[in-house]
């Protein structure tokens, strides 16, 4: 588990340059076993949901403005308090400066930045499986407003913006 938590940052460097790389695609939807989404004409889907060793991870990209999110689903019974604590210890050992978790809704939410780059985490737990769903780039608008768009099938892991 301290594995996955260790590779959030070069999971936040991949993604910030999958966002650079992406191709405009048209409108898709994306569905998995957690959530659906509709991806605007703006947003790609750089590589498809990778499923492994009781983790899920999907990654979208903003082609327009850069920005990305990712959501990671992991088959844990660890709380979203523990995640985002665990989360940010890991982020401020590997040089990230991320606010303390704080409680809003039933999830735990921080913010982070390394040099210019920043983003905001969400991570929920229905005492099965945890989630984290990030969002990152110079302008987090865009990121919040894709996921206004997210259908989860539990509420309980993803944020409601």
């Amino acid at each position: 588990m301290v594995q996955f938590f260790g590779r959030i940052s070069l999971t936040l460097a991949a993604v910030a340059l999958a966002a650079s790389l992406a191709v405009p695609a048209q409108a898709a939807e994306v569905k998995t076993k957690y959530f659906s989404i509709d991806l605007p004409a703006d947003w790609t889907q750089p590589q498809p949901v990778q499923e492994a060793q009781g983790s899920l991870v999907a990654l979208f990209a903003n082609s327009k403005d850069g920005s990305a999110v990712t959501i990671t689903v992991v088959a844990n019974p660890m709380s979203a308090k523990d995640a985002a604590a665990q989360t940010v210890a890991n982020m401020k050992s590997g040089g990230m400066s991320p606010s303390d978790p704080v409680e809003k809704d039933g999830l735990y939410e921080t913010s982070f930045s390394q040099g210019p780059g920043k983003g905001m985490s969400w991570f929920g737990s229905n005492g099965k499986e945890f989630a984290v769903t990030t969002v990152l780039g110079s302008s987090l608008d865009s990121g919040r407003a894709l996921l206004k768009g997210l259908k989860p099938v539990d509420a309980s892991l993803f944020p409601k913006l």
